[in-house]
């Protein structure tokens, strides 16, 4: 299946087929790569918080040595903070003449509403016959941000060559997995939680930075219940149905369970053969793949 939600063109962007993801936060570097077979053929995760630019570049540059992944091209994503996901609906009888100056309009008034340098990609959703709407994805980046995740990345000796948006690149584990549509993902990382919500009608997410770690540390019971009434007043407001749960939240059982027990989770989305930490790698390595 083809994965239809945009990605970032890089300046030297081209069409290539790139197996290796890198998933790089404040908290933490995740490296993954797969074989032909979609199999993993190495992973690695370390939790880097607290540690200096200079620091976390030398730890990078040691996996890049270890693994022989120097001059590889990769596949990486903006975290959620630092990019912008627009949503656009538009009449099927538009032309593609007015339907690209409604677009145009749209980021022009967007980029006028942001105040430093930002890039930009948008993509027209594919549609059923007789739709009444055509749906557009937009995305916005801080330039600042690219850039800076461009020179780490190279700076280690590798290249970046696709970079997607953390938000579309969970929407697109439920495209690649056909998941039923309408679908929500609640992705629970280290220190923030995202609520992704997608239909052909319509793309939405919810960011908070409930930390589940720091929980576990101190078992704060009035953190839990508000994070739990939190998410739930997002489901109600938005009628949300056919939610499911991943990330690292995944590995702690007893957290897991009182989130089941308080949540409406369809099920969860554990990758075979995985931790459940690499997600958005995973993700991100398949999509590479596609070319």
């Amino acid at each position: 299946m083809k994965l239809t939600l945009p990605k970032l063109k890089l300046p030297a962007f081209r069409k290539t087929k790139v197996s290796l993801s890198v998933q790089i936060t404040d908290r933490v570097l995740r490296i993954l790569d797969l074989n032909e077979e979609k199999k993993p053929i190495f992973d690695v995760e370390v939790r880097w918080e607290g540690k200096s630019e200079s620091e976390k570049l030398s730890i990078l540059k040691t996996y890049v040595e270890k693994y022989n992944l120097k001059d590889r091209d990769v596949i990486s994503c903006l975290p959620v903070n630092d990019g912008l996901l627009k949503f656009y609906k538009y009449p099927a009888t538009m032309s593609q003449k007015d339907l690209k100056d409604a677009i145009d309009y749209a980021i022009r008034r967007e980029l006028s509403m942001i105040k430093e340098s930002t890039l930009y990609d948008y993509f027209v959703l594919q549609r059923d016959k007789g739709e009444k709407n055509i749906i557009v994805v937009s995305v916005f980046a801080r330039e600042e941000a690219v850039n800076n995740l461009k020179k780490f990345i190279e700076s280690a000796g590798m290249e970046l060559k696709i970079l997607d948006y953390e938000v579309t690149t969970i929407i697109n584990y439920g495209l690649y997995n056909k998941i039923a549509t309408p679908f929500s993902v609640l992705y629970i990382d280290y220190g923030y939680v995202l609520l992704v919500t997608y239909s052909p009608l319509n793309v939405a997410y919810f960011v908070t930075h409930w930390d589940y770690t720091e929980y576990l540390k101190t078992g704060d019971e009035q953190s839990l219940e508000s994070f739990f009434a939190e998410i739930r007043n997002v489901l109600i407001i938005n009628e949300l149905t056919n939610i499911y749960i991943a990330g690292p939240i995944l590995s702690e059982e007893e957290l897991l369970t009182r989130v089941l027990e308080n949540l409406p989770i369809l099920g969860l989305l554990d990758i075979e053969g995985l931790k459940p930490n690499f997600f958005i790698p995973y993700t991100l390595s398949l999509r590479g793949m596609e070319g």
